[in-house]
């Protein structure tokens, strides 16, 4: 299997479908959150937490909480490219066919 980019892979299993999934609807839902029929409920001045407004409060919570979720999302992958039943464990990279030191073209003779 070739490394391809893996923007919306269309061949997985379960599992790994419904963890793309709800990280897909978390930052749905945080972009909503931060947009204007959410955000004004928690525009407010007060309270005040270490000084900062809560509405600022509010928005740095989201972009932490979006960090802990893609940092989470890489380990996960990270640990699922490793593993050893997984169909994907070999992510290494790969020459395109047909260069110099691809063992198939050497094995079929193919010269150019």
């Amino acid at each position: 299997m070739r490394n391809a980019p893996r923007i919306f892979p269309t061949r997985l299993e379960r599992g790994a479908r419904r963890v793309y999934r709800a990280v897909t609807l978390f930052y749905v839902l945080l972009f909503f959150a931060l947009l204007w029929p959410v955000y004004p409920l928690f525009a407010g001045i007060e309270p005040r937490i270490f000084g900062l407004p809560f509405s600022l409060v509010y928005v740095i919570g989201g972009v932490l909480l979006s960090f802990v979720v893609l940092w989470t999302l890489f380990t996960w992958e990270n640990r699922r490219a490793v593993s050893p039943d997984s169909a994907e464990a070999d992510l290494g990279p790969r020459s395109p066919p047909g260069a110099p030191g691809d063992e198939a073209a050497a094995v079929d003779g193919a010269t150019d």
